[in-house]
């Protein structure tokens, strides 16, 4: 398993500027980052399990006086349900899948149907890495049909799912009455804390690069920011001064520092939050 994961690890790396422009075109993220970061970690991803099950230990204990030992044994579930974002497509997606197959189980997966021309890329490339047939099946399909099958399906005993708190609660209904082994990974509202200890230019260069990441389309961004009041208007001018350098381009630019918002849809939704806060009294600067 191992050497065949490296395969595969090596096969996407050989054509990974094909990948990383498919990912910008259908993502929208800007070249630079699917080239430099998104399609390496995918690389990464395969690499690192491959690595892991060759050095896996076993938590043993003994206890003497009873003269027994205690040790735990981990076998494969089955088959693993993967349901993985629009936001980081390859690079999530193969971060479900690698350590899955890694451990000996089977899976199907789901990329989202926003964005899942790198995950029908990465089809091509499993047999000539010599991953059997069957073991890696890909499902592309939208979420109340595809997603829901794979859910509700009583011989998918785990289901590994990266995506909204409310679709999150209906996986969580339909896995219930199977006892399905569930992994969650949902949205945030992640605060950044400036204290005025700060090496002030430091923290605006990151607080902005984690603000606005990939269009600001990922869990871990910074959406809320909490100053301490003696530093916050000097800690404002120079947020707003740092935001203002960076570069909103097509993605195909490898000069911009943001691309495209994944949709005409979540424009509108971002576009009404904004409303929203400046209906209630908020300053756009």
């Amino acid at each position: 398993r191992s050497q065949i994961l490296h395969k595969l690890a090596d096969l996407i790396e050989a054509h990974l500027e094909e990948f990383a422009q498919a990912e910008s075109k259908d993502q929208g993220k800007t070249i630079t980052a699917a080239r430099s970061m998104e399609i390496p970690r995918a690389v990464y991803n395969f690499r690192f399990f491959a690595s892991t099950i060759l050095h896996n230990t076993t938590e043993c204990s003994e206890m003497a006086h009873m003269s027994c030992t205690h040790f735990t044994t981990r076998t494969p579930v089955g088959v693993a349900g993967l349901i993985s974002p629009w936001n980081l497509p390859l690079y999530l997606l193969t971060w479900k899948i690698a350590p899955a197959i890694a451990t000996g189980n089977t899976v199907v997966a789901k990329p989202s149907e926003m964005t899942s021309v790198t995950a029908w890329m990465m089809c091509k490339l499993l047999d000539e890495a010599g991953i059997p047939p069957g073991v890696v099946n890909i499902i592309f399909g939208s979420g109340p049909k595809a997603g829901e099958a794979i859910v509700s399906h009583p011989d998918v005993p785990l289901i590994s799912f990266t995506g909204s708190t409310l679709t999150a609660q209906h996986i969580r209904e339909k896995s219930a009455p199977y006892c399905k082994k569930l992994s969650l990974e949902l949205g945030g509202k992640n605060p950044a804390l400036i204290f005025d200890d700060a090496d002030l230019d430091q923290c605006i260069q990151t607080t902005v690069r984690s603000s606005f990441t990939n269009q600001g389309e990922v869990c871990l961004c910074t959406s809320r920011i909490f100053v301490q009041r003696n530093i916050y208007n000097a800690f404002l001018e120079k947020f707003v001064e740092g935001a203002r350098k960076w570069k909103v381009g097509i993605p195909s630019d490898p000069t911009a520092n943001m691309g495209a918002l994944i949709s005409k849809e979540h424009m509108e939704k971002v576009k009404s939050y904004i409303n929203l806060a400046v209906s209630e009294g908020a300053k756009i600067l």
